[in-house]
């Protein structure tokens, strides 16, 4: 479902305007460069809410990490952030990687996912599920996920290697390499996980660099885009 708004750098669900108590959304290239350390009172400017934010050293893996608060300098090697605590974001910084964030509506937890082709592959999706279950009771069929910006299949031009790792379904065979579509294999491993809602942004950040950061298309001195969730 690609139901999506953008106001003041932030592309956000339309559909979760519902809860009120909700705070997240995707920043595009007009809301300014996350490579370094959030800077708690700007991110919460931007996004509309919160106190602090949560954001791992992200590293490609499976690794999932719950935030009770913010972390400031000192934070997790990990790829995704659980919490349930009122005023504190979890986010994931990007520059082509889908990002994904959940909301379990019916007990007020969230996760930010930073979902590479090697972290989805390795399951970082599925352990941040798991992690919103053990943590705080949350069930697949209750929550609902959003992916933001990331490569199109027009751009993820890959390895036979890379490409063998993912469902055929989402390998599109092209000469002289096979491109990989990295948003459907994120919705097909949510859905076979159960998540009944996947919401998602239609944007390649490569096409679209104009609005999005993109390794692909800038090179290794790219911005990174964040993307964040948390309750009010």
């Amino acid at each position: 479902m690609q139901a999506v708004r953008e106001h003041g750098g932030i592309v956000r669900v339309a559909a979760w305007n519902a809860y009120s108590w909700l705070i997240h959304g995707f920043s595009t290239r007009s809301a300014g460069d996350f490579r370094g350390r959030c800077d708690d009172e700007a991110v919460t400017r931007i996004f509309g809410g919160g106190k602090a934010t949560a954001t791992p050293r992200q590293v490609h893996s499976n690794r999932v990490a719950r935030a009770d608060c913010g972390w400031g300098n000192t934070r997790p090697e990990a790829d995704a952030v659980v919490t349930d605590r009122c005023g504190l974001l979890a986010g994931v910084r990007t520059a082509d990687c889908a990002p994904v964030l959940l909301v379990d509506p019916a007990r007020r937890a969230v996760a930010a996912v930073h979902a590479g082709w090697r972290g989805a592959v390795a399951g970082v999706l599925e352990n941040a599920l798991d992690r919103l279950n053990s943590e705080f009771g949350s069930q697949p069929e209750d929550i609902e996920a959003a992916v933001g910006p990331a490569i199109g299949s027009c751009c993820f031009e890959v390895g036979p290697a890379v490409a063998a790792r993912f469902a055929p379904e989402c390998v599109i065979p092209r000469k002289p390499r096979p491109h990989v579509d990295l948003a459907a294999a994120v919705r097909r491993r949510l859905e076979q996980r159960g998540v009944p809602r996947v919401f998602y942004v239609e944007q390649c950040t490569k096409c679209n660099s104009d609005r999005f950061f993109s390794h692909r298309g800038e090179g290794a001195g790219a911005g990174r885009a964040l993307s964040a969730i948390g309750i009010r």
